[in-house]
């Protein structure tokens, strides 16, 4: 009978997810152009004072600007049917802007003055995520829970919640509050991506494509979560499920060998000290899973600068592991 040691004890550092901007995806909060939709607003026929009014709007050259005119409009014209398309105006100049403190002092002014539960919701998106990236988390799930109860299926919303939990997680400075919102974001956004519930401001073919990049992610996202929670069956059943979707990603590939890994030390270890067949087999068996996913990992990794550490480390790992397991 083969007798289990533990080669290499090791632990590999758990490479920092390559992160995409937290803008998930950017949408328009307006329904129309000013300057491109003339014969609509002659259609609705609106009186030249107001007519004068929109186009101050439309030419103000800044997000402060435009909202100071914005709310000039309401102050004369604020049951006019060209409300919401004033509200979409200003909101997108408001979400176009970089600068996140900017963004987020303009976002709630224009709250308190397009005030409308349809209005709020259009800069709602804009908001949360300059929250998160200003690191206010509690402000951030304090507004998502509001615009979550009125839109629970937005999947783009809860994208964002999910991939802004797995940043704060891997950094381990995520608050407990903020790690089960967001799982319970990444969840809820799964089943809808695996429903294939595609949101009415997307074409199909955004959606394909934004589905196709994003489920595997929130897999991944949901893992690294569960991973930092120390829940690791979870975080790896998670992680085998964003694998199948996407059998390249480094960082998932590299999550998966340490839990791997981590199973098998905690057979081999069992087996030195009980010297039963059943354990020795399950360790044997454990020890070519995680020969499997350091190969994947390696091959993954191969080649990229900004993993070279990584796949040097991985491939000697991989050849202890080979070799014991391979006399």
């Amino acid at each position: 009978m083969k007798s289990v040691r533990v080669p290499g004890m090791w632990v590999l550092a758990i490479c920092t997810l390559i992160i995409t901007p937290l803008a998930v995806y950017s949408v328009s909060a307006s329904t129309f152009s000013l300057q491109q939709d003339q014969s609509k607003e002659k259609e609705i026929q609106v009186s030249e004072d107001e007519r004068k009014a929109l186009e101050k709007v439309n030419a103000a050259p800044s997000a402060d600007a435009k909202l100071k005119a914005g709310s000039d409009y309401l102050k004369k014209y604020s049951k006019s049917p060209l409300r919401p398309r004033v509200a979409g105006n200003v909101a997108d100049s408001i979400i176009a802007l970089k600068d996140i403190t900017q963004k987020i002092s303009l976002a709630q002014n224009y709250q308190s003055v397009f005030n409308q539960p349809s209005e709020t919701d259009m800069i709602k998106p804009a908001l949360i995520e300059a929250y998160l990236n200003a690191g206010k988390t509690d402000e951030a799930l304090n507004e998502s829970a509001k615009y979550l109860e009125r839109n629970p299926d937005d999947v783009i919303m809860l994208t964002q919640l999910a991939w802004a939990g797995a940043n704060q997680a891997q950094k381990q400075s995520a608050s407990p509050k903020l790690l089960e919102a967001s799982s319970k974001a990444a969840t809820k956004g799964i089943e809808l991506m695996e429903a294939d519930k595609k949101p009415e401001r997307m074409t199909a073919d955004e959606w394909n494509k934004y589905r196709n990049s994003w489920l595997p992610r929130l897999y991944q996202a949901d893992g690294v979560i569960m991973f930092y929670s120390n829940n690791k069956a979870a975080a790896k059943e998670k992680l085998e499920k964003a694998a199948g979707f996407d059998p390249y990603d480094p960082p998932t590939l590299i999550l998966l060998v340490n839990l791997s890994n981590d199973e098998y030390q905690e057979l081999a270890k069992r087996y030195q000290t009980e010297k039963k067949p059943d354990v020795l087999n399950k360790a044997l068996a454990k020890i070519d899973e995680v020969i499997d996913w350091m190969a994947r990992a390696v091959a993954a990794t191969d080649g990229n600068a900004q993993y070279k550490q990584t796949n040097d480390e991985l491939r000697e790992n991989l050849k202890q592991y080979y070799s014991f397991r391979h006399d």
